[in-house]
């Protein structure tokens, strides 16, 4: 139905054969969002999506549901007056953001492009965020000196790092704002902190009330295995915020690299350790935000908790843009379940139905049969 704030018209491409082309990639099936002076074309395929990985390794043709999230998406984008745009950094072995990410970003009206610093040579003026997320290497020292300036200057700087891989340079970077690593591979003992039938290192960490968190609704969880704490300095000139931490039951492993068990020394610390971190300089209007889990970022990890780690991330970008939270409206499959027998329980269930009750029922027959007989 139409309202005071939006109409709405069908045309069909063969009444109306010219009406396609004001719109570019506007095609039969398409929905076109218009205002005064911009547009966005949702097409057919885009609202009806097929799993092109079941098709080429199954053969099998199976749909989904994505018309809300990418109408709510094409809405925001022709109503939104401002666009950002998110650099990531490259050259170091960073892990690209995959879908799962950069569809939350892009409800966010932040747009994603790789940025390398060497052949670069500066940060771009256009760069509203950027991304380091989990290099295998360090970045020189130029390129610290560059991010150092950067947020010197009031940027906004996001960094996911992998404790396995030693970085100074960008360690000095984040101890500039006030963080630094904790020594160790951080080990859970309250189940309710990770996942049934994982690993104590596979950390369900505590999300912290606060405006940066803002975006993460009730009962949603994230999720950050392998992970390594990050010690607040209480001189900094930076305001820090603990976003994700573990429970009060949590210690660091100190020496897990020549530990064959996960079990607690009388040196490791122990306590509440945080996991991720933000740092902001009100004064220069410095954002930084620092994860020390290398998989934080990983469409599979994201998944495990039901897109949790996509929606931080669309939190944090938020908060460094001074923008409202946005959500992404999860696809729904248009393909019927099938019932999938476990293994374990396939032997069962054969010999029940294949043996035992076609035996019961004949024993029952001749129990039967020889007591009408005695009668």
């Amino acid at each position: 139905d139409e309202s005071a704030h939006f109409t709405w018209e069908q045309r069909d491409p063969v009444l109306y054969p010219t009406f396609a082309e004001k719109y570019e990639g506007a095609s039969t099936g398409c929905v076109v969002l218009t205002t005064a002076d911009k547009y966005d074309v949702v097409s057919y395929q885009d609202m009806y999506p097929m799993d092109l990985e079941a098709y080429y390794y199954y053969g099998t043709q199976q749909y989904s549901f994505d018309a809300e999230n990418c109408l709510t998406v094409a809405l925001a984008n022709v109503t939104r007056t401002t666009g950002y745009k998110l650099y990531e950094l490259t050259g170091h072995g960073e892990t690209a953001l995959e879908s799962d990410f950069t569809d939350t970003l892009n409800n966010a009206g932040v747009t994603v492009e790789e940025l390398n610093l060497t052949t670069a040579g500066s940060i771009p003026e256009d760069a509203n965020d950027l991304l380091i997320n989990a290099p295998l290497a360090d970045v020189t020292a130029d390129e610290a000196a560059m991010l150092t300036s950067y947020v010197e200057n009031g940027g906004k700087l996001f960094v996911v790092t992998d404790f396995t891989v030693d970085t100074p340079n960008l360690d000095t970077v984040l101890a500039a704002c006030g963080m630094t690593r904790q020594e160790g591979l951080l080990v859970e003992t309250n189940a309710d902190n990770y996942p049934y039938g994982y690993p104590q290192t596979y950390l369900v960490p505590n999300i912290q009330s606060s405006e940066i968190m803002a975006g993460m609704t009730s009962g949603m969880r994230v999720y950050t295995p392998i992970a390594q704490g990050i010690v607040q300095s209480e001189d900094s000139e930076f305001v820090l915020t603990t976003l994700l931490s573990t429970s009060d039951a949590a210690y660091s492993l100190i020496n897990y690299e020549e530990a064959e068990t996960v079990e607690k020394s009388d040196t490791d610390p122990e306590g509440s350790f945080a996991v991720a971190v933000a740092a902001e300089n009100t004064s220069t209007g410095a954002r930084v935000v620092w994860v020390n889990c290398p998989n934080t970022l990983l469409s599979g990890t994201n998944q495990s908790v039901s897109g949790g780690n996509a929606q931080m991330l669309g939190s944090i970008v938020n908060w460094f843009n001074d923008e409202q939270t946005t959500a992404v409206i999860s696809s729904k499959s248009l393909s019927a379940s099938s019932l999938t027998v476990p293994n374990a329980a396939r032997l069962g269930l054969g010999i029940l139905f294949v043996f035992a009750l076609p035996i019961i029922c004949l024993i029952t027959g001749v129990v039967v049969c020889l007591i009408r007989r005695r009668r």
